[in-house]
């Protein structure tokens, strides 16, 4: 008997259990915005809280408390998540929330994060929508949307968001573009208020999650970015503004990012429309010396009513940003500001080289680093040929150089004056020095350029190249930086030899190669490998002109010491 009240009295406790999770509102509690492990699991359809969104209260503005208040009777607001797959397979997936009418993450499952965190890369941060949004009319106070519950509807990869705010009504569009990561955004603000001076804010990321093992250097490497029409270019990494300090971006702007070190968000001014009016950027609180956190606003102008722009949320990839036309390719200026105009496209142009000979010749990357290496030096070839015969026409007329300077030091003018004679008997000017310094500078650039190449060109990402796991990062054996240095050093022994002693240059042959090894030993392993090769590429064509260099009278000054004794 006593069992049958047992069972008697599970079954019941059962029952209630499911009718209360069945029929009583709110009792499964709210959805929470997903998590990157959630959304990869998702599907391509829309999932849906089962809870209402009701209207928003009227107001001149609308905060948190607005939003989400409700009474002891009434429902809790609860998100309605919209997953759309830009590119099923290997592409994007993004989690789109009612609250807010924004993405809040996005996905993107052909990248690995190489962190801690492990997974796939997610763009959002701390479970925050990755933008938000407010609206200004009339130079009121902004209404803040990142809290309204909209209305969703969604017709196959378009998911458009409605809502009523205080007599006005918000539409926001979502268009996701195939094999793309691109979104073309639109809306409309329709109120009688509305005029000439309305206006769509919105809100950046504040921060990256972490992607790269090395952490210190991923965050290193936040920063935003704008392209004013007038200026070109600019970027403002995160750890050069002071906590609270503000830097205005005047307008008109093409666009305006967020970026980590390989990782883009980034608002485009539409091709044919209205550019932005301007970009707010503020420092953010710090709570160590590396700077994580900041906040950039961008004024988008909304006309008669309308508002647009694109959204693009991916990996700066050099193709990818070139789609995107507006120079977006530029979201990463390379080299610093004042030389940026130099190495940025050098940069660039090294870049697609590097992608046009893996693509074309089939190459591994480091293969195609090799191959870069030494086709610079086949290059330089006949300028350091140039450069060696200069060499020595110099060290054919250093004596009587000499003597010209002796015979004439009280008279300066006649000085010159038989200088310039002496160089046009040989066929020289005084800047023969300097162009024959020249083979020695010119790939100095595109080594620079390099530099800032491999710190964000996603394409090295990950990349093996024999015993190195990954070309953008540091050699984990430090064996490149030390070859590298080891062939900067023969190339100086070779180039000495048959040389007039000079103590200078000895004790630069030692110094520098030290100098360079310490430089490079945390730079990208692909940066070791290219100048490594460039360096023992060129070592034949040093030994071949110290050769020719022993068989020229010039280049034997001790001999012809003796015979002149």
């Amino acid at each position: 008997m006593d069992s049958k009240r047992f069972l008697l009295a599970v079954a019941l406790s059962v029952a209630v259990i499911f009718l209360v999770q069945t029929f009583v509102p709110g009792a499964k509690g709210p959805v929470p915005h997903p998590r990157a492990d959630s959304v990869a699991a998702a599907t391509t359809q829309t999932q849906s809280a089962t809870a209402t969104t009701p209207g928003v209260r009227p107001g001149n503005t609308v905060s948190a408390a607005d939003s989400t208040s409700h009474t002891p009777n009434s429902a809790p607001i609860l998100a309605e998540t919209t997953v759309v797959s830009a590119q099923p397979d290997s592409g994007v997936r993004y989690a789109m929330s009612s609250i807010g009418a924004a993405p809040v993450s996005v996905v993107m499952n052909a990248y690995e994060n190489r962190s801690k965190h492990g997974g796939k890369v997610d763009l959002a941060a701390g479970g925050k929508p990755i933008i938000k949004y407010q609206i200004v009319t009339n130079k009121q106070t902004p209404v803040d949307l990142s809290q309204v519950p909209f209305q969703t509807t969604r017709t196959g990869d378009v998911v458009t968001y409605q809502a009523m705010l205080a007599n006005a009504q918000v539409a926001i569009r979502y268009t996701f573009v195939p094999d793309s990561y691109t979104v073309h955004v639109a809306g409309t603000v329709q109120s009688p208020a509305a005029g000439a001076d309305t206006y769509l804010l919105v809100d950046l990321p504040t921060t990256f999650t972490a992607t790269e093992s090395d952490t210190a250097d991923d965050r290193n490497a936040l920063a935003y970015a704008y392209y004013a029409k007038r200026d070109g270019a600019r970027n403002v990494s995160f750890h050069s503004m002071d906590p609270g300090e503000k830097t205005l971006a005047s307008g008109p702007l093409n666009w305006v990012a967020a970026r980590s070190k390989y990782f883009v968000v980034g608002l485009l001014a539409p091709v044919n429309g209205p550019l932005f009016a301007e970009a707010t950027l503020v420092g953010g609180n710090r709570t160590s010396k590396i700077a994580t956190n900041a906040t950039a606003t961008v004024v988008v102008p909304v006309k008669n009513g309308a508002f647009g722009f694109d959204l693009y949320t991916g990996p700066q990839s050099l193709k990818r940003l070139q789609a995107q036309g507006r120079d977006f390719e530029e979201v990463n200026p390379y080299g610093f500001a004042m030389f940026h105009g130099v190495l940025q496209p050098i940069a660039t142009g090294v870049t697609r080289l590097v992608l046009w000979m893996h693509e074309r010749l089939a190459l591994s990357y480091g293969m195609v680093l090799v191959l870069l290496g030494v086709l610079v030096r086949l290059v330089m070839w006949p300028l350091n040929q140039s450069s060696m015969r200069t060499s020595l026409k110099m060290q054919a007329i250093q004596p009587e150089l000499q003597r010209v300077q002796e015979r004439y030091k009280n008279d300066l003018d006649k000085q010159r004056t038989e200088v310039m004679k002496v160089y046009s008997e040989h066929g020289m000017s005084p800047l023969s020095p300097l162009l024959g310094c020249l083979p020695m500078l010119l790939p100095m650039p595109i080594l620079f350029a390099l530099f800032f190449v491999f710190r964000s060109t996603i394409e090295f990402r990950g990349v093996p190249f024999l015993w190195i796991h990954d070309l953008s990062a540091h050699d984990p054996f430090f064996l490149l930086p030390i070859i590298m240095g080891i062939s900067m050093f023969l190339l100086s022994w070779i180039g000495m030899r048959n040389m007039p002693p000079n103590p200078q240059s000895k004790m630069m042959s030692y110094l520098m190669p030290l100098i360079f090894v310490g430089f490079f030993v945390k730079a990208a392993a692909g940066l070791n490998l290219y100048y490594a090769m460039q360096n023992i590429a060129a070592l034949p064509q040093q030994w071949l002109i110290a050769r020719e260099r022993s068989k020229s009278p010039a280049g034997k000054p001790a001999v012809q010491g003796r015979q002149n004794k």
